[in-house]
């Protein structure tokens, strides 16, 4: 499997409920990658992951994307991606539930934690995060972190009810 092939089958399940760009795509794709490996031991595709200015990057889905820069995708020919088999399914739900509501900005400092693959390829001047990075990194355990960009906004949104409405109107 490809990793364009699980981004469009994020994109065709959960485009419509989901406030997905091409950035946060790719690191969704990046964790789902992560969560094959934690659950199976094996990788859920084959491509390299390159190491990108702030955080990994699966090229052939920033380019598949790039024309809707950091607007929200909306879906094309998605919808007729056929469903990957059942543990691939089962990965990329697990994932897009933990991580969907998170914002690119969350998604990325999680990505870019100095004890994350990404990290560690990049100090050593490596083009690609291998698969040996991510099984050997601080990734393969890490959480959802408590303090998020979302989880702030949530938070505010329903202790402030009225207060992001203000805002949005001043």
């Amino acid at each position: 499997m490809d990793a364009l092939r699980v981004a469009r089958r994020i994109v065709a399940q959960y485009g419509s409920e989901r406030f997905l760009t091409n950035l946060k795509l790719n690191l969704l794709v990046y964790w789902c990658q992560v969560e094959a490996l934690r659950e199976t031991g094996a990788p859920l595709f084959e491509d390299a992951i390159a190491v990108g200015e702030r955080g990994p990057v699966e090229t052939d889905v920033w380019d598949e994307y790039a024309s809707f820069g950091s607007r929200m995708i909306r879906q094309r020919d998605e919808w007729k991606e056929p469903t990957l088999d059942a543990s691939a399914e089962r990965i990329v739900a697990h994932v897009v539930d933990t991580l969907g509501a998170l914002t690119a900005i969350d998604l990325l400092e999680m990505s870019g934690a100095d004890d994350g693959a990404w990290r560690c390829a990049k100090d050593r001047g490596s083009a690609t995060v291998d698969v040996d990075d991510i099984l050997t990194s601080a990734d393969m355990q890490r959480t959802v972190p408590a303090r998020t960009l979302a989880g702030c906004v949530d938070k505010v949104t329903r202790e402030y009810p009225n207060a992001l409405r203000l805002l949005e109107n001043s």
